[in-house]
């Protein structure tokens, strides 16, 4: 007897401490940043997007706006350019990807810009399609189905200026027509937008100021209507430009705040509506593209706004 209950002592300690090992791992894992080749040129307010196994760097700001187009290769780690977006050359607009075709829509050049379109890499062309009914820049933008949806934004010409919108347009892929949806629950620009479950994830953003807010809202197309419930974000901000997503998780990267650009590195867990911090960036950035590929999300250009950035990062989560 004494025997058997040692035994179940025994186990219960080692089951314990296994436990304990666990939660210890859990809480403290961190995932890791890693250096690769740099953009061509130092760019901020590019419209980025991942297809197949290459990344569009399209437009941005490198001492004065352009209409370049920057392809990466994931695999070779290397750099090309493929023919120019149509004109005018432009900045601080967004984009997403669908059917192997990179959707550029909006920005700004001598002023905000209504203008969408599309690049397919395996034709290295550019089509010109139906123009948005609002022009603006800083907007945040995704697809769900076959539709994009263009979020918010501003009528100015730089980062947090003009009026902020709520105004939200859908696109019809197949039709190439665009109809309005239901507006953002408050007006804001500089926001990030990422598509997930077939909702839309909305982050932070700014109010026609340098002053950053956390409002996280959700927008479900099926209903056409709008969610605040999710928790905010823990560190407010705006011009993240994008955010990337891996499995349950979303991660809401950089950024700035009252003008001073973050490493800010933060995830939210969609099932638990909670958020935690994940490891910093290793340099401060705003403007940059943020896309997720093969379980891994690249930070691509941005800046400290006039001073712009050619770092190429990429997180393992």
């Amino acid at each position: 007897m004494r025997s058997a209950t040692l035994l179940r002592r025994w186990t219960i300690s080692i089951i314990g401490t296994i436990a304990a090992l666990a939660v210890v791992s859990v809480a403290s894992a961190q995932g890791t940043w890693s250096t690769l080749a740099p953009l061509p040129a130092p760019t901020e307010g590019l419209h980025v997007g991942s297809v197949d196994d290459r990344i569009v760097a399209a437009y941005g700001f490198t001492g004065g706006n352009t209409n370049l187009t920057r392809i990466y290769d994931i695999k070779s780690d290397s750099w090309s350019f493929g023919t120019p977006g149509p004109l005018p050359t432009r900045a601080e607009g967004a984009a997403a990807t669908h059917g192997g075709h990179f959707y550029s829509v909006g920005g700004r050049s001598v002023g905000p810009l209504p203008d969408l379109d599309r690049y397919t890499p395996d034709t290295d062309t550019w089509v010109s399609l139906a123009d948005m009914a609002t022009a603006r820049r800083g907007l945040g933008a995704a697809i769900v189905g076959n539709a994009l949806y263009a979020i918010g934004g501003s009528t100015g010409t730089a980062p947090c200026s003009g009026s902020p919108l709520a105004t939200v347009e859908r696109y019809d892929i197949d039709t190439d027509t665009w109809s309005t949806a239901a507006p953002l629950p408050s007006p804001r620009s500089d926001l990030a937008a990422v598509a997930r479950g077939g909702k839309i994830y909305v982050f932070g953003g700014c109010l026609g100021s340098v002053t950053a807010i956390n409002n996280v809202d959700v927008y479900d197309p099926v209903t056409d209507t709008w969610s605040t419930a999710p928790a905010d974000l823990p560190t407010a901000r705006s011009s993240m430009y994008g955010a990337a997503a891996k499995g349950n998780r979303i991660y809401v990267i950089g950024g700035q705040d009252g003008g001073v650009q973050l490493t800010t590195n933060e995830f939210y867990t969609v099932s638990h509506d909670t958020w935690s911090t994940d490891e910093p960036m290793p340099s401060a950035r705003a403007e940059m593209g943020v896309v997720s590929h093969g379980g891994r999300i690249y930070t691509v250009g941005g800046g400290l706004f006039g001073i712009s950035s050619n770092l190429n990062l990429v997180f393992k989560p």
